[in-house]
């Protein structure tokens, strides 16, 4: 019953505030490692391994289905269409099958499908390796090769399949770890700001250099403030070490924090500021101040969504909010380019602290990218989550009600009836939280409207389950990404306006300019980069989208 408790914050909100040092106190290092890329670019190489053997011709497209569920048997197929990668077709909330019979050594097949992939050999399901898109074959010889392209985006299907013996993968990884090590080393005797540290290290050689700076991890990401969906306010960081932390408070008092993975967490409790030093070993990150303003007449939240890998837009879009000081910053999914990428969390939390301000943060389906295996998205809950944390939910920020969904968590896209997030989202719709508030917004990727992508229309699984809400005035406001431009349309429904904005410029590629469906027709359609900032009052709601280099793109107003 835990995910039925709707997180009330009764007008608090969480803001966070840049570091702050302390006389008694010098950092060991300047800055987080993900806080310059330009400094760590080798770090983020993540290529395929040489020796790869490609794949690409010769494959039979077998067809597609609709058919839901994520656990699939093979389908009995009938003919097919031979055919060369890659192919993709424009429709989405399909499998797209594939075959191939190939002579193949004991090794591993590299399989790139949009949005995810799922194997079987000689009709034996294959399970997708934990270090990437890559797929175990443990013996050699005759396979039939059966591929499951999973696609929950607008288009999908089977890009590439490689082959690498196995031995020369397992040595690709070896030697990429030794790299990212190397730069790691030499990332932090660089940013070394300690002077006794840095006396320490003159005259080492880079072995002793390494030993001893074993004793010092580094921060991967500066600390960042999130918003678990039912409302409750974390401070999450990412080290280079697991371990124990050790948090000292303004206050005097002492907490010993403990991760298992590096990525740490402090719950805010009930307290309305968090003034703390933060220590790891031998390693002193100096002190983080955060804070829960009580916004006295409007709330103020920054909008984006699809930020989707496109690190130096997503940055500069970053700092363009913080300038606007929101009280909570809202991402409408897709918040990196693949789920799957080692480092793609990390940059993303670094790029998040640059905003000064609380996250609440919803999934896509590129955060579910290499886990079609399952649907469960480990490493975006592994660092965007808590372990109790749902990624759908509700709360109450003072005139307004957020429910946010995760429709990415079924396939095809859906919350199906009988499902646990369906019980959850029609008891809450129901909920006097809900139907009290004087402002309703949902929030998810997939929008129920939409006309910038060419052949698509918005999600229709979303327009089936929202609709009857919308007749009966229960919603306001509906806001998704997805769809990689920014657009709105007010829709009337049995009398009752609903305002519908997509914001899914943060980063992302954006559409195709000069292309869009037929219908529905938005009132406004722009194809740039872009973040809106959304102004709450009991009786009114200003909204004003901005672009890249801070021109107002859109204003529009809407009242009770």
């Amino acid at each position: 019953m835990n995910k039925l408790i709707l997180g009330v914050l009764a007008g608090v909100f969480c803001q966070a505030c840049q570091m702050q040092t302390n006389e008694n106190a010098s950092p060991t290092y300047r800055e987080a490692f993900f806080a310059n890329e330009l400094s760590i670019s080798g770090y983020l190489e993540g290529g395929l391994p040489e020796g790869l053997l490609e794949l690409d011709s010769g494959w039979t497209y077998l067809g597609k289905d609709s058919v839901g569920g994520i656990e699939r048997m093979l389908p009995d197929f009938q003919g097919g269409e031979l055919l060369n990668l890659p192919h993709r077709l424009p429709d989405p909330s399909q499998s797209l099958w594939y075959r191939k019979d190939v002579y193949l050594e004991k090794g591993f097949l590299f399989i790139d499908a949009d949005d995810g992939a799922q194997l079987w050999a000689n009709e034996v399901r294959i399970p997708r390796d934990q270090e990437g898109d890559f797929f175990h074959l443990a013996s050699e010889g005759d396979f039939r090769l059966t591929i499951r392209a999973v696609n929950n985006a607008m288009a999908g299907g089977l890009r590439k399949v490689r082959w690498i013996l196995e031995e020369n993968f397992r040595k690709s990884l070896a030697e990429k770890k030794e790299a990212q090590d190397s730069v790691l080393l030499e990332r932090k005797i660089g940013l070394v700001k300690s002077l006794d540290l840095a006396h320490q290290l003159e005259g080492k050689t880079r072995e002793e250099k390494s030993a001893l700076l074993e004793k010092f991890p580094i921060l991967m990401t500066d600390p960042v403030l999130l918003v678990s969906p039912s409302g409750d306010p974390f401070v999450r960081w990412v080290s280079e070490l697991g371990g124990k932390a050790n948090l000292i408070f303004e206050e005097g008092h002492e907490v010993e924090l403990e991760s298992a993975d590096g990525v740490f967490t402090l719950d805010f409790g009930l307290d309305s500021t968090l003034s703390f030093r933060l220590l790891q070993d031998q390693s002193d990150f100096g002190w983080f101040q955060f804070r829960l303003p009580n916004p006295k007449n409007s709330l103020k939240l920054a909008m984006w969504g699809d930020a989707q890998g496109g690190w130096e837009t997503f940055g500069k879009l970053s700092a363009a909010m913080a300038k606007h000081k929101p009280h909570m910053s809202i991402g409408a999914g897709d918040l990196v380019n693949n789920g799957s990428e080692e480092f793609a969390y990390p940059r993303f939390l670094q790029k998040l602290s640059t905003m000064q301000t609380s996250q609440l943060l919803v999934p896509g389906n590129h955060d579910y990218d290499g886990f079609y295996d399952d649907l469960n998205p480990r490493l975006m809950k592994q660092y965007l989550f808590r372990s109790q944390d749902s990624t759908f939910g509700m709360q109450v920020i003072g005139p307004l009600a957020i429910l946010t969904l995760d429709p990415n968590s079924h396939f095809p896209v859906d919350l199906p009836e009988g499902s646990e997030q369906r019980i959850w989202f029609e008891q809450a719709m129901e909920s006097q939280a809900w139907r009290a508030a004087a402002w309703r917004m949902i929030v998810l990727h997939q929008p129920p409207y939409s006309q910038g992508w060419p052949g698509y229309h918005g999600e229709k699984t979303i327009r089936q389950l929202l609709e009857p809400y919308f007749h009966r005035g229960l919603v306001d406001l509906v806001v998704a990404g997805h769809t990689h431009d920014y657009e709105r349309v007010s829709l009337d429904f049995s009398g009752h306006s609903v305002h519908f904005l997509v914001v899914g410029g943060a980063g992302g590629g954006l559409e195709p300019e000069g292309k869009a469906s037929e219908y529905p027709m938005m009132d406004k359609m722009i194809k740039q980069y872009h973040f809106g900032i959304l102004e709450i009052k009991n009786k009114g709601v200003n909204w004003e989208v901005f672009g890249l280099d801070g021109e107002v793109l859109d204003r529009f107003s809407m009242k009770k």
